[in-house]
Order: C-alpha cells, then structure tokens, then sequence
C-alpha cells in the first residue's frame, strides 16, 4: 500500500489572536465614539447617551449570554469568555444598527444571535454565520417596528436609489445628493443611517491602521471594495453617470464598514488567497443585486450572511496544494470570479430610469411659478388624507392620516389653540421620499401654527406633507370643541 502525503504551505504567525482581536476591537471603538461625537452635535447629547446605552446593553447581554452558556455547559467561565471575544461582537451590532431600535429589540437579537448564531456551532472559531449580521438580520425581519419614539432618523443615500430605481443622470446627481450633503457629506458620514456603518473615512482610516497591523486581511477588504466600484463603474457607462454612479455604491449603506470589519472574519471566511479573492467578489455581487432588484436599499448584510453559507463550497473549490495545484485553483477561481463579475453588469445595463426633476435657478423659478399658493389650514381640503385624532391627555392628541402609500401616526401637543409640537410615533410612507417631511427640523414648522397658518409642503415629500397637516388641522379641530 502506498500513502501519498502532500503538506500544506503554513507558516508561523507573528501575532496572537488576542493582539490581533484588541487591534480590532480598538478600531470599533474608535468609530463608535466618532459617532458618540457626531450624534451629540447634531443632534444633542442626549442621542450621545443613547448610543452610549445600546453599546453597554449590547456589551452586558452578549457576556451574560455566554456565560450562562459556559455555565450550563460546565466549561471555565472565565476562561472561556477571555478567549471567546464577545465583546466585540456586540459592538459591531450597535455601530450597524439604527438609533432609534429599542432595547428589547437589541437585547432579543442579541441573545438568538451569540446562542443560534455562534454558541451552538461549537463557539469561537467554529460558527458558520457572521454573529452581529445575524442579529441585525433579526433585527430587520422580526422587530421592524420595534422603535423607540424619542429618535428620529433620516432618509437615507441608498433608500432615496432604490425609490428613484438606481437609474440617475449625471446632471441630477448632486440634487439627489443634495439632503445628504453632496459626496463631501457622504464621505464624511454627515447623514442619518446606521449608528456607525456610514462614517467612510474614519472607518477607511481605521481599516488601514488594521492592514498595517496585520489584524485584517487586505485581500478581503480591499478586493471587496474594488469589485464594487469596477462593476458600478461600467453598469454607470450604460446610463451617462458612470463615476458618481460607482462612488455612490462604495460610499453609500454599509459597504466600507462591512468591508473592514464584517467580510474580514477569518472565522465566516475562506483560508486560501485564491478563496478569499471569490469570496469578496462574490460578496460584491451580491451586494449590488440585492441593491438594485430586491426591496432592500443595501445589500451588505445579506449579501455577507448568503456568503458565509458558501464559504464551505469555496474552500473545498480551491481545496489543494497551493502549489502544485496552483493552476487548477486558480482557473476555477477566475471561472467563479468571471461568473460574479459579469452578472450585476448585465442586470445593471436592465434598469430603467425615473426622471428626477431639473435643478438650478431657471427650473427653480419656473417651479415656483407653478406651485399653487399654499392655503391656510381651516382653507384646505384634507378628505383624501382621512386624518382622525383622539384626546389622550390634556392638550395631547394621537392622530393618524394617509399619505401616499400608507398611513402615518403622530403625537399634536396644543396650547390655547396653538401647535406646541408634533411628534412622529410611526412613518408608514414611502422611506427615503416622504419621510424628508418627518425630520426634526420639518416638523419645527408647526410649532406655533393655528388654523390660519399656511405650511409649505417639503419638496419631493408632498403627500407625507399633507398627511402631517391634516393631523395638525384635525387636532386643532378637536381642541376647539
């Protein structure tokens, strides 16, 4: 009997997994006080408190989950919570999570996502599915509704795409850009998203601090990131926006974030050079036609958890001596590559274009000169919007109306017939559209208003607009009785 043996291309490596987990974790904390920062300027620092809370929250449940676990199971608590990273874990859901989720909802998926998505393959080193998008995915698809009042949230780059079908003009760019401050606003995180997933170039800056340290691997990253922008680029040349196009994708939704710190998982993630290059561009392809023909804005969640399925797949694809089977591997990789490459291509030159209005002073001028004179309140006619309004409390009205689509409910304060404040309890319109009209500093417009008072409706967020005066009128209705 003969026994073939052929060894593996291994190495030492320089760094412990401790070091290269604290480097990690370090990064996470960085972006997560970038955002502590930025939430507090504007927004106040009571969003600061907030987001400090989810983080401690998500912290607490994801150690208290493991240890239980490890008691349960008889294993060294303390042990096995030093080398299990937990932590980490819970600080990656909090930075891709909205602000405005509530601590049941976050505390929930947390608990299923460290049992069902990490413990009970075997723990650290061993779980099939990347833990925070797991609990974010549970986050999306189970306690949707699940959010807490006191925390408004914007429109976001991707959501306002996905409403136009991805299809812009390079002349209509900027004024589809223009609520999220233009790509400066974009590259700097200046917009309502995520809590910490939109800030690309603190995340850029930290992700090459991680490269430099050998903490991530830059073939991941790196490859992810460039796959994106090359097919954005060329499904940009069919539609004449070819540049802003494949900025957008990259800058925009979770791309640099999940690129740094979520397809670089060694665990959820091939081994081999040539594994890792399929996996990342796989992902990238995912990401895109998740974006451009499902109902989600983004694509880098699902597009990384659909991934971590196949990882199994791509390592047993390029499985073999790297050197001595280099060409085979190779050429099945570049096969796989092609494939990924060429799809969102073709799906991409497929999608048609919605007009967007023209912008600049004579487009400007003319639209005014079109736009109807607003009415007073007690003026309009609000039949279609159905607006109903109940007394809860002394000046405090809960009210609902219909919009375009759906049906928005808010919270009227009045004083001696007067709008105090409006407060959104939940937005059933067309996201990334009609909820420009929700923003805090939209619904400051109704402070003070009576029933002669004229609101303009906010550009591009009429019908929601609408919805939200019928609420004041019918309030103000019931408070004159």
């Amino acid at each position: 009997m003969k026994f073939l043996f052929n060894p593996a291309p291994n190495y030492r490596a320089k760094r412990s997994t401790d070091s290269i987990m604290m480097d990690v974790g370090l990064g996470l904390l960085v972006v997560l006080a970038y955002a502590i920062i930025w939430y507090g300027f504007n927004n106040g620092w009571n969003y600061s408190l907030r987001i400090g809370l989810m983080a401690m929250m998500t912290c607490t449940t994801a150690i208290l989950t493991e240890a239980i676990y490890f008691k349960v199971m008889k294993k060294d608590v303390k042990n096995s919570l030093k080398h299990s990273y937990v932590w980490i874990t819970a600080l990656i859901i909090t930075l891709i999570t909205r602000i405005n989720v509530s601590y049941y909802a976050l505390v929930i998926a947390t608990i299923i996502a460290v049992l069902f998505g990490k413990l009970i393959f075997g723990g650290f080193g061993q779980n099939i599915f990347n833990p925070a998008a797991f609990a974010e995915a549970i986050i999306m698809n189970s306690f949707a509704a699940s959010v807490s009042e006191d925390f408004m949230t914007g429109a976001t780059p991707m959501a306002t795409l996905s409403s136009l079908n991805w299809v812009i003009r390079s002349s209509a760019f900027e004024a589809v850009l223009q609520p999220f401050n233009g790509f400066v606003g974009m590259f700097l995180g200046n917009y309502y998203s995520t809590i910490g997933a939109s800030f690309a170039l603190v995340i850029l800056l930290v992700g090459g601090y991680l490269i430099y340290r050998k903490a991530i691997d830059w073939r991941l990253t790196c490859t992810y990131l460039v796959a994106i922008f090359c097919m954005s680029l060329i499904t940009g040349l069919f539609h004449g926006n070819a540049i802003k196009f494949a900025i957008v994708n990259v800058l925009g939704g979770g791309v640099v974030f999940g690129a740094v710190f979520m397809l670089t998982d060694p665990v959820t993630s091939p081994v081999s050079p040539a594994g890792k290059y399929v996996f990342a561009i796989g992902a990238a392809t995912l990401t895109l036609l998740i974006r451009w023909k499902a109902n989600l804005p983004d694509g880098v969640l699902f597009s990384i958890l659909l991934m971590n399925m196949l990882t199994p797949a791509i390592d047993k694809m390029v499985d073999g001596s790297q050197v001595k089977d280099f060409k085979r591997i190779w050429r099945h990789a570049a096969i796989v590559v092609g494939i990924c490459l060429l799809l969102p291509i073709l799906v991409g030159a497929g999608l048609k274009e919605k007009k967007v209005q023209a912008q600049g002073p004579k487009a400007t001028e003319k639209k005014e000169a079109e736009k109807p004179k607003a009415k007073a309140l007690k003026d309009s006619d609000f039949s279609e919007n159905k607006a109903k309004c109940s007394k809860k409390s002394a000046g405090v009205y809960v009210c609902e109306a219909k919009g375009f689509e759906g049906v928005t409910k808010a919270t009227v304060k009045i004083d001696k017939k007067t709008i105090k404040s409006i407060e959104i309890d939940s937005f059933g319109d067309t996201e990334g559209v009609g909820d420009k009209a929700t923003q805090a500093q939209e619904l400051k417009k109704y402070e003070g208003a009576t029933m002669e008072s004229t609101i303009d409706a906010v550009s591009g967020a009429t019908y929601t607009s609408k919805a939200l005066q019928a609420m004041v009128f019918t309030a103000l209705q019931e408070a004159g009785k």
